[in-house]
């Protein structure tokens, strides 16, 4: 079988993933930093203080959908504390995913710390059988996702996902904590 590579995330084979499943999506995201063309104004508005202006219909009406069709998205983002201003960024966003239907949940570590028993590398798995493992370069660029269907890759990538469910607290819990609140 010919392995299936992606390598842009704005092509509609990327796309397909997010509107093709059909029972679940799940993803584990673990950058502090992601780098991509397409959110660097609005970043830097974000830094500047002002409002960044991201446009999140298409994410916001895809989870709508979904959870509408009894399917479920789901993703574990792990936190370094103190936090980078692009976690501040990324965190500013999530509430409109979580009330469109993306059940966002949180694991705060320490800089520099890993949750134990989770793998260093971010993935999307779909319906259970499909590990798509991204890859990204030393700037947070996304560089690539390679899908993996074999029986092991799935299995350590279902008993992961959760792993990383039970150490995650709820995105709502999570910034709504005081000290959390500068986002």
């Amino acid at each position: 079988m010919a392995r299936r590579v992606i390598t842009t995330v704005g092509c509609p084979e990327w796309a397909g993933l997010f509107t093709g499943f059909t029972s679940s999506a799940f993803r584990l995201e673990g950058l502090q930093h992601y780098t991509a063309a397409d959110e660097q104004e609005a970043f830097a508005r974000f830094q500047a203080g002002l409002d960044p202006g991201v446009d999140l219909s298409w994410w916001c009406g895809l989870a709508r959908g979904h959870r509408a069709a009894g399917r479920r998205m789901a993703r574990v983002r792990v936190v370094a504390e103190p936090l980078t201003d692009y976690t501040r960024f990324e965190l500013a966003h999530f509430p409109a995913f979580v009330e469109a239907g993306d059940d966002i949940r949180v694991i705060p570590v320490a800089s520099g710390a890993w949750p134990r028993g989770l793998p260093r590398h971010d993935f999307w798995l779909f319906d259970d059988h499909e590990v798509w493992i991204l890859a990204y370069d030393r700037a947070g660029t996304f560089l690539k996702a390679e899908l993996h269907k074999d029986r092991r890759t799935v299995t350590d990538h279902l008993r992961w996902r959760e792993a990383a469910t039970r150490l995650a607290i709820p995105l709502r819990e999570y910034i709504a904590t005081p000290a959390r609140q500068a986002f």
